[in-house]
């Protein structure tokens, strides 16, 4: 076995405590199988183990399983363990979180608020729940338990939530106001609004699309929103001439363009969902179907992503992008170019005292230190 990949299965075993050593060392296993693999497909993953493992592939594969469909390993409890070492690092720094809801085919639909670094958007708190069949809780009170959990680990840190037409309504607007969170949200043009003059009157009530009816206009001033529920708040629009229609963002900030910029900001969640399903790691190609199942398969998808995220910081930070990527144009993402120098780094004997400085964590038990340097 690497001597990285013997360092990388120690620390999750120290780390990890909450779980049992042959659960740990199965999801150390799981992690790095699946970077080498580029997919997270058990058979896939399993194969490429054969390197590690003197055991069949077969025999390999029904180990990830039992991992799979074990229900003593706690997602919840081993996530939340695993943000208490990651995110002080973050804390006294404004971030940008992004909320998405994305389909796992037609069996599961995940919600999920991530992290805003670089070009991709890194897990911090997510739910599973069913495709087809109706929920055992609201959408609403599923978002609030996400942010409660995420709120413990966040503090008073400064946070602006950014999330497309869906989340574009009063419930989340105020929950961000809950948590003291700055909040962009798209909505669509058929909402209704009231413009508030220089003077503070209001005008009144029309639809939000009247304010930008035609290509090349724009709109950036305060109203207030929905005739029930009514907010007061800042409104932003402008109708790029190449689009279909206006692109129209609330927000808790003064309006102008800058917001419909820091909007844009939502699209790198595209990408990194791109990333981890049909450009990269085929999450929907796995034939996990239980949802308590696709709950601790997420589990090992995301520990990989933010340790290939780290590994790819480490690599820029050391100045070994261009041996990855173009030096004229940025052609690769992140999560490749952290796979790339994990792969890299395989191919090469690395000295005890370096190999720490390659894994998710520093440090060692009760002073675990987490860095995202690029």
């Amino acid at each position: 076995m690497h001597a990285l990949s013997t360092a990388w299965q120690d620390q999750v075993k120290e780390f990890f405590s909450n779980l049992h050593g042959h659960q740990s060392k199965a999801l150390a296993f799981f992690v790095e199988g699946a970077i080498a693999a580029n997919s997270i497909v058990v058979q896939r993953v399993a194969e490429a183990l054969l390197a590690e493992s003197e055991a069949s592939a077969c025999s390999i594969e029904r180990r990830l399983e039992r991992f799979l469909s074990n229900p003593r390993i706690e997602t919840q409890e081993t996530w939340d363990k695993f943000l208490s070492a990651a995110m002080p690092f973050f804390q006294g720094r404004p971030l940008r979180l992004i909320i998405d809801l994305t389909s796992y085919k037609e069996h599961a639909q995940v919600i999920y608020i991530g992290l805003l670094q670089q070009s991709r958007v890194l897990p911090l708190v997510w739910k599973v729940m069913p495709g087809q069949t109706k929920w055992d809780q609201g959408l609403w009170e599923c978002i609030e338990q996400l942010c409660e959990r995420l709120m413990a680990h966040l503090g008073s840190t400064d946070c602006t939530l950014i999330g497309d037409s869906a989340f574009g309504c009063f419930p989340m607007v105020s929950l961000c106001q809950k948590y003291h969170w700055h909040y962009i949200f798209r909505i669509c043009g058929q909402h209704t609004c009231q413009r508030r003059s220089a003077h503070g009157t209001l005008g009144a009530s029309q639809a939000v699309a009247d304010l930008v009816s035609r290509p090349g206009k724009h709109f950036y001033g305060s109203v207030r929103l929905w005739q029930e529920n009514a907010i007061d708040t800042h409104l932003s629009a402008y109708w790029d001439p190449e689009e279909e229609e206006a692109l129209i963002v609330i927000s808790d900030r003064t309006a102008g363009r800058k917001r419909l910029e820091e909007y844009s900001w939502r699209w790198k969640v595209e990408a990194t969902f791109q990333d981890l399903k049909s450009r990269g790691w085929d999450w929907e190609e796995s034939h996990v179907r239980r949802l308590d199942r696709v709950e601790r398969m997420l589990l090992v998808l995301f520990v990989m992503l933010w340790w290939v995220t780290r590994l790819a910081a480490c690599c820029v930070h050391n100045g070994h992008r261009a041996r990855y990527d173009r030096a004229d144009r940025r052609d690769k993402g992140m999560l490749r170019i952290g796979r790339l120098y994990w792969l890299d780094l395989r191919r090469h004997e690395i000295r005890p005292c370096n190999r720490q400085k390659y894994l998710l964590f520093q440090g060692s038990a009760g002073q675990w230190a987490f860095h995202l340097r690029f």
